[in-house]
């Protein structure tokens, strides 16, 4: 295997990492126990320390635990990012559970089906977001539904000001078996832990008197690292929507390549001289990027994370005035945003260390407009910009800091590697050609939920007896071992990085029954890079306008009820037919190459 790429490292990038034989929960453990009184999460002004974060944790475990979630047991978080998604992410592990990350805005329909094909009987939300689903949660029944409020980690002050804000509009959930506020169960589990436990608190299994009483058992490892430990949704090498299993151990080994991504020492090997890093954690905790380089990679590092649930860019200029974090990881529209904020316009930006581009294609232009905006504020440091899949728990491969190349992904992290191969083989072709990006690791995916055929055809056996995803991108490498993506084999959009599959939108367009056929294609975008636009076929070709008119509400009405907000199209354009590719196929490339960006901004924040 030609591993040249290595002789381009930055000097902190050794190849080789240290992976302890954790779960993601002994991750935790092994951080706090070195590092308790290090901040590990910021929250609007909140600061939670890594000793505080771990007695969160143990507390809504054993919560959990008195809820009958046990070892493999499927929990699906459908959380924004707030604290309570990283307690509970850890939470579940520890019990040996399978935390479900779903988009925080997910549509009912479509958390219902993530909830049915994972099995899940437990639910994490967000009580704003309630009500869009409770008539879906209470036909469905599924066992327990545990309601987070964004006050439940602020300060009295915060909290009060955002319920006059905006909490008191927020419509009320019955308290019951079915219904559980996430302050009253994870008081619970203070209380538990504490051995205060008085039996005034009556819910759904509530220990017994004499179990009150009982000592804590010590904790026993419930599953193995290389077990199911999330669920992320992805669309797959073939870009129709699949369930991803990931492991501890995938995850820890991205984790464990932090500090070296980073350019910064191990914290265990000089504890007492580690400095106090934090990274923005705007990517989203439901995506991989987010939850493992976001949230993961900082716990096993003892970096701090600020944890920012919506991108606004004026409202990320405050936080990042008043934090001074030293790393962001985003996606490239986010960094867009930044140089919109005229707050950030007027701010020396000298204490970042580290800025990440992922989860779609980096512009040069953005690129080197951002790099210019750095330096003219006192940061000295590139943009760098990454790559990799879901299946592979995102990053595979980043950009040096001080050998960046303009156009190229990077070079592949230690102890993965990476290939280019002749697509529909496992031949590997020379330098400079065009072909599949394969990726082969300890972050290679365990497989795809209750599909073995899409799984074998995502992950091939090649000769040297190697698991390699093969990628559904195609891309080449350089002779010194620099990547290069090109263009998408599969079918998929990204929005603001967010990906949507274009197979679901026209499913759910075909819910309308004038609709005869439909296809979503990309279309460019000055801020997102990438919207939605559907092209419909009606059943009556000689519709009136008035007609069109009356489908097209019926089509905005669908999404809006059946799809994310990413996925919903900006425009639709009538035709008598759509161009056909030799095989009779519909050709969406040809519409995507005729199609311009949308007339007016018609894409909200969300």
């Amino acid at each position: 295997m030609d591993r040249s790429w290595m002789d381009f490292y930055d000097e902190e990038m050794t190849g080789e990492v240290d992976l302890p034989d954790f779960t993601l929960y002994e991750m935790l453990l092994r951080t706090a126990t070195v590092f308790p009184k290090k901040n590990a999460v910021t929250f609007e002004g909140t600061h939670i320390t890594f000793s505080e974060l771990l007695f969160e944790v143990d507390s809504f475990a054993d919560a959990l635990t008195d809820c009958n979630v046990g070892t493999g047991t499927v929990v699906t978080v459908c959380l924004p990012n707030i604290p309570q998604a990283v307690v509970s992410i850890y939470a579940i592990n520890k019990l040996g559970a399978i935390a479900n990350m779903v988009h925080p805005k997910t549509p009912a329909t479509e958390l219902k089906n993530s909830m049915q094909q994972t099995g899940s009987e437990c639910l994490l939300i967000l009580d704003a977001l309630l009500p869009k689903s409770r008539e879906m949660l209470d036909e469905m029944n599924p066992g327990l539904v545990i309601v987070c409020e964004i006050g439940d980690y602020l300060s009295k002050p915060k909290a009060l000001a955002f319920h006059f804000a905006k909490g008191r509009k927020i419509p009320k959930y019955p308290k019951d078996s079915f219904y559980i506020s996430y302050s009253d169960l994870i008081l619970h589990g203070d209380l538990l832990r504490s051995g205060k436990i008085t039996g005034e608190y009556d819910w759904p299994g509530a220990f017994e008197e004499e179990k009150e009483k009982a000592p804590k058992a010590p904790y026993v490892r419930p599953i193995s690292p290389d077990a199911p430990a999330v669920y992320l949704h992805s669309g797959g090498t073939t870009g129709s929507p699949k369930i991803i299993m990931i492991s501890s151990k995938n995850m820890n080994h991205l984790a464990v390549c932090g500090p070296q991504i980073i350019r910064v020492q191990d914290p265990f090997s000089d504890p007492e001289n580690f400095p106090d890093l934090t990274m923005v954690a705007i990517l989203p905790l439901f995506h991989g990027f987010g939850i493992c380089m976001c949230m993961h990679c900082m716990i096993v590092n003892a970096i701090n994370m600020l944890l920012v649930p919506i991108f606004k860019p004026d409202e990320l200029a405050k936080i990042i005035r008043k934090e001074k974090p030293q790393l962001i990881a985003a996606v490239p529209t986010l960094y867009e945003g930044m140089m919109k904020s005229e707050k950030l316009r007027k701010m020396k930006l000298d204490f970042l260390i580290a800025c990440f581009s992922g989860g779609d294609t980096l512009p040069m232009d953005l690129k080197k407009r951002f790099e210019e905006f750095l330096h003219e504020r006192g940061s000295n440091i590139s943009l760098r910009e990454g790559y990799g899949l879901t299946e592979t728990v995102t990053v595979c491969s980043v950009n040096p800091e001080k050998n960046c190349r303009d156009g190229s992904v990077g070079l592949p992290l230690p102890k993965i590697d990476m290939k280019v191969v002749r697509p529909g083989t496992n031949e590997e072709i020379p330098y400079g050609e065009k072909g599949e990006i394969c990726i082969a690791g300890p972050t290679v995916m365990l497989g795809y939920l209750n599909d073995p055929e899409a799984t074998d055809l995502a992950i091939h056996t090649h000769e040297d007896g190697r698991r390699w995803i093969h990628s559904g991108d195609m891309g080449h490498r350089d002779e010194d071992g620099y990547f290069y993506f090109d263009q998408r084999i599969k079918r998929i959009i990204k929005v603001s990085g967010v990906p949507v599959f274009p197979t679901q939108i026209e499913k759910t367009l075909s819910k309308v029954e004038e609709v005869e056929v439909s296809c979503a294609v990309a279309i460019p975008h000055p801020y997102r890079l990438h919207v939605v636009k559907a092209y419909i076929v009606l059943k009556d070709r000689t519709a009136s306008e008035e007609k069109k008119e009356m489908v097209r509400q019926k089509l905005e009405e669908i999404c809006e009820s059946d799809l994310i907000p990413y996925a919903r199209p900006v425009e639709y354009e009538f035709r008598e037919d759509l161009p056909k590719t030799k095989i009779g196929k519909i050709d969406y490339r040809a519409l995507e190459q005729e199609a311009q960006p949308p007339k007016e901004e018609s894409v909200t924040n969300a």
